[in-house]
């Protein structure tokens, strides 16, 4: 390691360490007790604390406290202020963020239009281009200060979800980023949110947010949100039971019940997301790209049967991909029906009445139960004399399938209508059809009216026109579409204020009734 990079770490490293001494001192002075939250999950973040190396996945992510965007997302698919007041658009190509006045990060720096554009420039930097948030800022032409609290972004086309894009990027200190570096940083991430990271805890298996003073939005109770690291969903549900910890995130449908009854709460969070599996329209000889052969295996599967003895009831099945809360959805929308003999007949008319093979990979983690879904499909399918073969794969082959569009020579590929990225239905539209980078679908007249929607600034209009654009999809079924993938949570009666700030819990404002020794 060279020299400087070594004197810059240490210097981190003091300061993290002179803030946790400080807060150790401001609660012994204050006789305030020590509160500490313990939640059981599966995994670390992937990328740890660089947050332009992973998609926020879960209610329980760390970075909520620790960082802020210039905005976020509510439930209810409005874009809110975050580090930014209020913006404004020219209905072209420029928008002007108002920012918040007053707000420090956690390290001291100050927060300005001078750190926004330094992200911005950062994230379009070619060092920044293999990660993750890099593509949310292609169509920025030009960022700049106009003063400390001002910010102009000039667009290469008009961007009407702007807003919405910039909720995706967390604003970092810029000279401590630059400093540490991204895997400095990421190993001990700063923000402008109330808590702090010191150490992942590779070795124990165990890592914390530990609460700091001096944030625009301090914690209100708690001094620390500990992760537990418990792969296995059983050995988080022996957790909770045994009082190792508070929150069990993710549990499967079939604890419910049991854990209810022994005073647990269950927590469903709804996601505006909706599982499917993805139908490729490409290969001009294979039945997929008969439009009527999709539709055929919508209607041979039992989603209201699956719902209710798999999934316990806890979900309905899915219309067209978009669900209440995102922008676009219409209510109006049914799912398609059960009705193999309906299935049978496009079959035959299509030209497949004995039926076909095809080869189906599913991601067979995440969702609980999900196998046992992807089998119930299969079996509505055969007896519609589809014949699906199924074949498991864990999530880092299936992001690279789904990304690179090489599916590996299956079929069809186990996809996600994701609205939740935005709350806007304008990114999984852009999923199904040619304006994604990868296709595996194309719907000219989808894309057409898409495009459109793309530069439409009167929300009114726009939102017809992403109905229009989701109808059509609708019949052209380029997935089967199956179930909203909630987030379920088994939570200690102790645990109390469980307010969530869009989909994702506020450490801020959740408190636990005691201290736990």
């Amino acid at each position: 390691m060279p020299i400087t990079q070594f004197r810059t770490l240490a210097k981190i490293k003091l300061y993290g360490l002179s803030i946790g001494l400080a807060l150790g001192l401001a609660l012994f002075m204050s006789g305030a007790s020590a509160k500490t939250i313990r939640i059981g999950v599966a995994q670390w973040p992937p990328a740890m604390g660089n947050p332009y190396g992973q998609q926020m996945q879960g209610a329980v992510h760390p970075f909520p406290g620790i960082f802020d965007a210039l905005t976020y997302m509510d439930s209810q698919g409005r874009t809110q202020p975050g580090l930014a007041l209020s913006w404004r658009s020219d209905r072209a190509n420029t928008w002007t963020f108002t920012l918040r006045p007053g707000v420090r990060f956690i390290n001291g720096e100050p927060f300005n239009a001078a750190a926004v554009v330094a992200m911005i420039e950062w994230l379009k930097s070619p060092d920044a281009q293999r990660y993750f948030y890099a593509p949310e800022v292609k169509n920025i032409a030009s960022v700049n200060a106009l003063d400390d609290m001002t910010v102009v972004f000039k667009t290469h086309q008009p961007d009407v979800i702007l807003p919405k894009r910039l909720s995706l990027l967390l604003v970092v200190p810029p000279r401590l980023w630059q400093e540490a570096g991204v895997e400095g940083f990421s190993q001990r991430p700063r923000g402008s949110g109330a808590f702090t990271i010191e150490s992942w805890g590779r070795d124990k298996g165990v890592y914390a947010l530990e609460a700091q003073t001096g944030s625009w939005r301090p914690a209100k109770h708690l001094n620390r949100v500990e992760f537990r690291i418990l792969p296995e969903q059983t050995t988080r549900v022996q957790a909770l039971t045994t009082g190792q910890i508070d929150i069990a995130y993710i549990i499967g449908y079939e604890d419910i019940d049991t854990l209810k009854a022994q005073g647990f709460n269950i927590v469903i969070n709804p996601i505006a997301t909706a599982s499917a599996i993805a139908l490729s329209n490409f290969n001009k000889n294979s039945p997929l790209a008969d439009k009527r052969v999709r539709q055929a295996m919508n209607y041979a599967v039992n989603r209201t049967a699956i719902a209710r003895a798999i999934l316990h009831g806890t979900v309905k099945p899915a219309a067209n991909g978009i669900e209440p809360g995102v922008f676009g959805y219409d209510p109006d929308v049914i799912p398609y029906p059960y009705d193999p003999a309906k299935a049978r007949a496009l079959l035959a008319e299509a030209g497949y009445a004995d039926g076909f093979k095809l080869k189906a990979t599913v991601l067979t983690v995440g969702a609980p139960d999900a196998p046992a879904v992807f089998q119930q499909v299969a079996q509505d399918l055969a007896a519609v004399v589809i014949s699906m073969e199924l074949n498991g794969v864990l999530g880092t082959d299936w992001v690279q399938m789904w990304t690179s569009g090489d599916w590996r020579g299956a079929d069809a590929l186990s996809s996600n209508w994701n609205g939740a990225t935005y709350m806007d239905a304008g990114r999984a539209l852009e999923s199904y059809t040619c304006a994604r980078a990868q296709p595996f679908f194309c719907a000219p007249e989808v894309e057409d009216i898409f495009a459109r929607s793309n530069v439409e600034f009167d929300e009114n209009k726009r939102e017809i026109q992403l109905r229009q654009a989701l109808a059509i999809l609708y019949d052209l079924a380029p997935t089967i579409y199956l179930f909203p993938q909630p987030e379920i949570m088994a939570v200690s009666p102790k645990v109390k204020n469980m307010v969530f700030r869009g989909r994702y819990l506020d450490w801020t404002e959740v408190d636990i009734e005691e201290p736990v020794p």
